[in-house]
């Protein structure tokens, strides 16, 4: 019997803890040193570890715990519909618009131009989704 689908698992509004793991695959190294190459990834640690932060500052989700393994990584997070409940349309678009910046070629999580975050305001049901 497969799992259920975690749109089915967990109720709109509902504060939830969830851990979730990510591996990587065919053998590729995420962190630490690679005995079969002898190559050095330990600085992806940090950069992990600054986006998760990054993110996290953006979306309504704390990050309680993590570890970052040689091949995976283990997250526990909570996410907050109470305080995303709170947020105005602007301060909604100005989230999204850092992380999906769209045509802007600048970087990830950057401020969004006054018009940008004014017509993705008014765009409501886009807000709401």
């Amino acid at each position: 019997m497969p799992r259920p689908k975690r749109d089915e698992q967990f109720e709109n509004g509902e504060i939830c803890i969830v851990h979730a793991v990510q591996r990587c695959v065919r053998r590729a190294f995420l962190a630490g040193v690679d005995a079969q190459t002898g190559k050095d990834y330990s600085f992806r640690k940090e950069w992990i570890r600054r986006r998760m932060e990054a993110l996290a500052s953006v979306f309504g989700i704390d990050v309680l715990s993590y570890a970052v393994m040689s091949n995976h990584l283990h997250v526990i997070l909570r996410n907050r519909p109470d305080v995303v409940a709170s947020w105005s349309n602007a301060e909604v678009a100005i989230r999204w618009l850092r992380v999906f910046p769209g045509r802007r070629m600048e970087e990830h999580l950057a401020e969004p131009t006054e018009h940008e975050v004014k017509v993705l305001a008014g765009n409501v049901e886009r807000i709401a989704e």
